[in-house]
Protein backbone atom coordinates (compact mmCIF):
# COMPACT_ATOMS: atom_id res chain seq x y z
CA UNK A 1 0.00 0.00 0.00
CA UNK A 2 1.31 3.59 -1.38
CA UNK A 3 1.72 5.43 1.92
CA UNK A 4 0.65 9.27 2.30
CA UNK A 5 2.65 12.35 3.28
CA UNK A 6 1.61 13.30 7.09
CA UNK A 7 0.85 16.61 6.55
CA UNK A 8 -0.44 18.73 3.38
CA UNK A 9 -0.34 21.93 2.01
CA UNK A 10 -4.01 23.89 1.92
CA UNK A 11 -4.49 26.07 -0.66
CA UNK A 12 -7.83 27.69 0.63
CA UNK A 13 -6.18 30.98 0.30
CA UNK A 14 -4.80 30.47 -3.43
CA UNK A 15 -6.80 32.09 -6.16
CA UNK A 16 -9.14 35.03 -6.45
CA UNK A 17 -12.17 35.74 -4.55
CA UNK A 18 -15.66 35.65 -6.16
CA UNK A 19 -16.05 39.61 -6.75
CA UNK A 20 -12.36 39.28 -8.42
CA UNK A 21 -8.84 39.82 -7.13
CA UNK A 22 -6.89 38.62 -4.66
CA UNK A 23 -8.27 38.92 -1.85
CA UNK A 24 -10.03 35.84 -0.96
CA UNK A 25 -9.64 34.71 2.77
CA UNK A 26 -7.19 37.44 2.88
CA UNK A 27 -4.93 36.23 -0.20
CA UNK A 28 -2.61 38.93 -0.27
CA UNK A 29 0.01 36.76 -2.75
CA UNK A 30 0.93 37.87 -6.22
CA UNK A 31 1.04 34.69 -9.03
CA UNK A 32 4.86 34.61 -8.28
CA UNK A 33 4.89 34.48 -4.76
CA UNK A 34 2.54 31.21 -4.79
CA UNK A 35 4.66 30.20 -7.60
CA UNK A 36 7.69 30.70 -5.00
CA UNK A 37 5.36 28.74 -2.10
CA UNK A 38 4.26 25.74 -4.27
CA UNK A 39 8.14 25.39 -4.99
CA UNK A 40 9.74 25.96 -2.01
CA UNK A 41 7.08 22.65 -0.90
CA UNK A 42 8.18 20.53 -3.57
CA UNK A 43 11.78 21.07 -3.20
CA UNK A 44 10.92 20.03 0.83
CA UNK A 45 8.91 16.99 -0.81
CA UNK A 46 5.47 17.97 0.46
CA UNK A 47 3.22 16.42 -2.74
CA UNK A 48 -0.29 16.59 -0.79
CA UNK A 49 -2.39 19.76 -1.68
CA UNK A 50 -5.39 20.26 0.62
CA UNK A 51 -8.30 21.91 -1.83
CA UNK A 52 -11.72 21.90 -3.07
CA UNK A 53 -14.02 23.68 -5.06
CA UNK A 54 -15.37 25.89 -2.54
CA UNK A 55 -12.13 27.58 -2.16
CA UNK A 56 -12.35 30.92 -4.01
CA UNK A 57 -15.15 29.39 -6.23
CA UNK A 58 -12.53 26.80 -8.16
CA UNK A 59 -9.89 29.43 -8.55
CA UNK A 60 -7.71 27.95 -6.01
CA UNK A 61 -7.66 24.49 -7.98
CA UNK A 62 -6.47 26.71 -11.28
CA UNK A 63 -3.84 28.13 -9.39
CA UNK A 64 -2.97 25.20 -7.96
CA UNK A 65 -2.91 23.22 -11.15
CA UNK A 66 -1.12 25.76 -13.09
CA UNK A 67 2.15 25.06 -11.06
CA UNK A 68 1.23 20.98 -10.79
CA UNK A 69 1.49 20.96 -14.67
CA UNK A 70 5.18 21.90 -14.47
CA UNK A 71 6.25 18.80 -12.55
CA UNK A 72 5.84 15.29 -14.08
CA UNK A 73 3.60 13.31 -12.75
CA UNK A 74 5.75 10.69 -10.90
CA UNK A 75 7.34 13.49 -8.94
Amino acid sequence: MKQLPKIALGTWSWGTGFAGGDQVFGNHLTDEQMEAVFNAAIEKGLNLWDTAAVYGMGSSETALGKRVRQYPRES
